[in-house]
């Protein structure tokens, strides 16, 4: 029926167009499977002296100069990754297509020296008292960059009960900076000169903007809304947390909403792609969704044998992820309200789920997941068959996630203290 009315409203040309647009897409989508299921390790850095729990990369692949009007050109911006640790400190990394600052030689030219996947742009060795738990990134789209070198925003959650918020900024200062490298002890050293680098003369500086204080008990997950302007973190005192970006400082987090619909430690946190909805788990195997504009429960789902970790809205939707303790991945549609797929993919705990983000040409098309088991797994969205399986970390994989990148580059980190970068 719904052919015969698109053929009498719009004709057969419309039809064909449709025809064309999802062969397309199939084609692409096979070419990223095939590109997937050859995936092999690209890189590995020692990323902290202790183990590294969280890591996140940058999404939107353009943005509007934050200075200019909104009729100025849009620029590629660098595809970065950040990781926590139990060390309390962030670090970014260079995800593949970042170049360092450029200068003119004497003949007016300009050079510029690339740089190789995986190296230190920037750290700060200290933001938390103790370990963090999670991370996330603002999205570029939201940030952009401005003529001050403001680049993006990190948020991290801590067992500390505090989250704070970073500003990642362009240091004018490390054009004549080496690239920097960890040696196996996970020292700092430079790969051409014996001289430590310090936080300040990477090509990133990391500035603490907001400390978020409330929670009564150790924070566990954060998310960025995407529009940016929020921040969500969850902890085990039971409640997840909105707060405001915009208005939080140094001395005062603006908390927006405080939520404490939960019986359980809340654990997991996602928003879905429109804004309007957020996902919590808790460790009473329940997850909720609320919406936004009323604060109040949407719905739930019930499902999990065991604790649930983590939470991820599918860039369609329509469909939430969610994994915890039971090695299960759990598919939920969220217009008729019952699970749509279970997935056996993993012996132990899964850490997080990670959808190919909406801005990548990979829109949704796979997700990845990462477990105590030490594997990392790449999941068709199409059927939820395994189209590869990471190995490479001894120990735990503590986070995954997805390089908005037309190559499903992917980056895990893990208990053994290591970044990898898989290509």
């Amino acid at each position: 029926l719904d052919m015969i009315r698109k053929i009498m409203l719009f004709g057969d040309e419309s039809i064909k167009a449709d025809s064309e647009m999802v062969k397309c897409l199939d084609e692409t989508c096979e070419k990223s499977y095939e590109t997937i299921r050859s995936q092999a390790l690209e890189g590995s850095q020692y990323g902290d002296v202790r183990p590294l729990s969280a890591v996140c990369t940058s999404t939107g692949a353009y943005a509007v100069n934050g200075m200019d009007s909104l009729a100025s050109s849009a620029m590629t911006l660098p595809t970065i990754i950040a990781t926590g640790g139990w060390s309390g400190g962030i670090k970014i990394w260079n995800g593949g297509n970042d170049l360092t600052n450029t200068e003119n030689d004497s003949n007016g030219n300009i050079n510029s020296e690339e740089l190789a996947p995986l190296d230190l742009l920037g750290a700060k060795s200290v933001v938390h008292e103790d370990r963090i738990m999670g991370i996330a990134m603002q999205p570029y789209i939201t940030s952009g960059v401005s003529r001050n070198g403001y680049m993006t925003m990190v948020a991290s959650a801590s067992i500390d009960l505090t989250a704070k918020l970073c500003k990642v900024t362009l240091n004018e200062d490390s054009s004549n900076q080496d690239s920097m490298d960890l040696d196996d002890a996970g020292n700092n050293e430079k790969k051409t000169n014996s001289k430590k680098q310090t936080d300040e003369s990477m090509r990133y500086n990391i500035l603490e903007c907001a400390h978020l204080k409330g929670h009564a008990a150790r924070l566990c997950s954060v998310a960025f809304h995407p529009t940016g302007k929020y921040v969500a973190t969850t902890s085990f005192d039971h409640t997840w947390r909105l707060w405001d970006v915009e208005t939080s400082n140094m001395t005062e987090g603006k908390e927006l909403l405080l939520q404490d619909g939960h019986a359980r430690e809340v654990y997991g946190v996602g928003f879905h792609p429109d804004g309007s909805l957020v996902a919590t788990t808790d460790f009473g195997g329940v997850v909720q969704c609320w919406d936004l504009r009323t604060g109040k429960s949407a719905c739930h789902f019930l499902g999990h044998a065991k604790r649930v970790i983590c939470s991820e809205f599918s860039p369609n939707g329509f469909q939430l992820a969610t994994a915890g303790d039971d090695g299960t991945i759990k598919i939920w549609d969220l217009r008729r309200r019952r699970p749509s797929a279970s997935i056996p993919a993993h012996t132990n705990i899964i850490t997080e789920l990670k959808f190919a983000h909406s801005s990548s040409s990979q829109s949704g098309e796979f997700l990845a997941s990462s477990s105590f088991d030490g594997t990392g797994k790449i999941w068709s969205t199409r059927d939820w068959k395994l189209l590869s399986t990471l190995q490479g970390h001894e120990g735990k994989v503590m986070g995954i996630d997805i390089l908005d990148s037309d190559s499903c580059s992917v980056v895990t980190c893990g208990y053994d203290k290591t970044l990898k970068l898989w290509k």
